[in-house]
């Protein structure tokens, strides 16, 4: 991903780390240096570190991918509370 920003190359580095299930990392979006996408199955996470704040400077919205449909949208997280709700959409 080396045209991914520091954020999301650190993200990824530290995803590498935890105990997660199963999930594929998928870019949709090549021009967006500071967005990454995973997917598992039909849902997909869409990670933003697009943030003045860096002490939270994750947002996420969750995807159904069959209908487009978005499930929700949270913004301004720190990575505990990214991982958390990480883990929680992975289950």
């Amino acid at each position: 991903m080396k045209n991914k920003s520091t954020e999301i190359r650190n993200l990824l580095e530290s995803l590498s780390r935890e105990e997660l299930p199963e999930f594929s990392i998928v870019d949709y979006w090549d021009a967006d240096t500071t967005a990454i996408g995973f997917q598992k199955g039909d849902i997909l996470i869409y990670v933003s570190t697009f943030s003045k704040d860096k002490t939270k400077p994750y947002s996420i919205i969750v995807e159904d991918l069959k209908t487009g449909k978005e499930l929700w949208f949270k913004e301004k997280k720190t990575y505990t509370e990214f991982i958390n709700e990480f883990r929680a959409v992975l289950k």
